[in-house]
């Protein structure tokens, strides 16, 4: 007969109720911070629900640094960009990985290697960047990238011994004809036995519980002070604090202007920019929530690619809910309110952008008025 007393411990029922008070005290959190309108509350407690989704599926389920594979499942946080084909993979520094890919239809491909993560009391620190543009790829669009800490000849991505993450921006500039990049990750060191990984143990799953509620917490907290920071200019669009970026690195060769708009059904924000010389731009809608709007099925952004220049060279967006019969309208969704962001990646000088809030009505007429000043 089995030993029993040799079996493991029991898994204490309060470790799933401190994550369900913590998930409910998130949810108070929310609300405390909700514009009044049905909208945006409902997008916001889907908000908690999306990222409590993503939260155990990258906790609980347990993924082998040994043996990563890119996750595409990547949630909308933090302004995230329609551009953009978001991958992830999990590593562990102190290896060596390989990254293959072919090129497909992507106009630019951004290698991150990271440490900490969002939410977490570090935040997302950058320890290596490079873009495909800047490396060498094959006649048919294929190449590879070697990860690791040591210097390498030919395309390398450097990462420390506390990168946890590769982390994957591809700029798709038409998403809905053009086809993403194929990658691969792997490991490149032979001598290194890729052991299955344990069961699970009730320390285990106690941990990813705690780990899950943090990120949660912790991302909404987070993207909540850029929503209040951003709504104190309504219907502008200002370079980033740069306070706000110190926990959530992304691209660093990317600059970034944000605002918040708050307009009545029959009012439009005319948003004037003059792009300067760079290699990527677009001008996003996103909710109060920072998540971007439902670009596939609505007109929500515009890029390089998209955009409509006026006569004078300029681009003259218009934020509104009803199409204001100019080119470049930026379809709110249905929303009064929300957040805008604009992006520069390798830009060579700042561009502020000129806004006004006019009459629905009287946006063909104003349009007109600038471009011939």
């Amino acid at each position: 007969m089995a030993d029993l007393d040799n079996s493991p411990p029991v898994f204490d029922p309060a470790e799933w109720d401190a994550f369900c008070d913590g998930l409910k005290k998130t949810g108070q959190q929310i609300m405390a911070h909700t514009p009044d309108n049905g909208l945006d509350q409902t997008e916001g407690f889907r908000y908690l629900a999306r990222l409590t989704q993503h939260a155990l599926g990258r906790f609980v389920e347990r993924g082998n640094p040994l043996a990563p594979q890119f996750d595409y499942n990547a949630p909308r946080i933090g302004g995230d960009n329609p551009d953009f084909v978001y991958a992830s993979a999990s590593i562990r520094g102190g290896h060596r990985y390989c990254i293959r890919g072919r090129r497909e239809q992507a106009f630019n491909i951004g290698f991150g290697s990271y440490y900490g993560g969002l939410g977490s009391g570090q935040g997302l620190q950058c320890s290596g960047y490079v873009f495909l543009n800047d490396l060498q790829v094959e006649d048919d669009g294929s190449f590879e990238i070697v990860v690791s800490e040591q210097e390498q000849s030919g395309n390398w991505l450097p990462v420390t011994a506390q990168s946890n993450a590769i982390l994957i921006r591809q700029t798709v500039l038409d998403r809905r004809h053009d086809n993403p990049a194929d990658l691969s990750i792997e490991l490149l060191e032979s001598d290194v036995t890729i052991e299955p990984l344990p069961p699970l143990t009730v320390e285990a799953f106690s941990q990813s519980l705690q780990l899950a509620g943090l990120f949660v917490g912790g991302v909404v907290g987070q993207f909540l002070g850029w929503s209040n920071d951003f709504k104190q200019r309504p219907n502008q669009l200002q370079p980033i604090n740069p306070e706000l970026l110190k926990f959530a690195q992304g691209d660093p060769s990317t600059r970034y202007h944000n605002g918040y708009f708050e307009l009545a059904d029959d009012e439009a924000l005319v948003i004037e920019l003059d792009p300067p010389a760079c290699e990527y731009w677009n001008l996003q809608l996103a909710n109060h929530w920072l998540e971007s709007l439902d670009f596939l099925e609505y007109n929500t952004h515009i890029n390089q690619f998209s955009a409509v220049l006026s006569d004078d060279g300029k681009v003259r967006a218009v934020v509104a809910k009803h199409d204001p019969g100019v080119a470049n309208w930026l379809n709110t969704a249905g929303h009064q309110r929300g957040c805008l962001s604009m992006r520069w990646v390798k830009a060579e000088q700042q561009s502020i952008a000129r806004t006004q809030v006019v009459p629905l009505s009287e946006v063909p007429r104003i349009i007109a008025e600038q471009c011939s000043l």
